[in-house]
């Protein structure tokens, strides 16, 4: 195949993926839309900063007459500082989780394609059809509402294995290691 070939078939590779991410997108605005699905952590959906400033501390006194705070390191990143800055720029909580939920669809969508291509596995839209089918499985679909966290390591996972792979077969392991190590460091709490 020419460079010319190759590279329009990566543009187009990218651009279906875009397309599948932007369907993922609406998929996650079509759930209730204008409502606040109860997640796990509610308070941090309506009212981010003000959950963020109890989360480091180890003593919540608001909880239950005060309590010893409970699962605030699972939160406290990547999903609190998401929140957050949809707070920030004042978007209305149910945008801010539905945009939560559309980045968990696409990180374990995009994150799948990627390592079917590194691993060398199917075509381009076959890998794709397996990123979709990933990222809407049983488990993500019936965990997504709920506990919206649970899922954000399963949508790294791929993207932990991505540099392994890659130092496998092209080399500098050690660097691809350390990316590997990072992503590991994503996952959270």
């Amino acid at each position: 195949m020419e460079p010319r070939d190759r590279a329009a078939q990566a543009l187009t590779e990218r651009f279906r993926l875009v397309a599948v991410c932007a369907a993922l997108t609406a998929l996650a605005f079509l759930q209730a839309p204008g409502r606040v699905v109860g997640d796990t952590k509610v308070d941090l959906v309506v009212d981010p900063g003000a959950w963020l400033s109890r989360a480091v501390s180890i003593w919540d006194p608001d909880g239950q007459l005060g309590q010893v705070q409970n699962q605030a390191y699972g939160y406290l990143f990547p999903m609190g500082p998401f929140f957050w800055v949809g707070d920030v720029l004042q978007l209305d909580p149910w945008v801010v989780q539905r945009l939560w939920w559309a980045l968990l669809w696409c990180v374990a969508c995009c994150g799948v394609v990627r390592l079917c291509r590194e691993l060398g596995i199917g075509t381009p839209g076959v890998r794709l059809l397996a990123g979709v089918l990933f990222a809407l499985s049983p488990r993500f679909l019936s965990v997504i509402g709920p506990s919206s966290i649970e899922m954000w390591p399963t949508a790294l996972a791929p993207w932990v294995l991505v540099p392994l792979v890659i130092g496998l077969s092209r080399g500098r392991a050690w660097r691809q290691a350390g990316l590997s190590a990072l992503a590991v460091g994503c996952v959270g709490g």
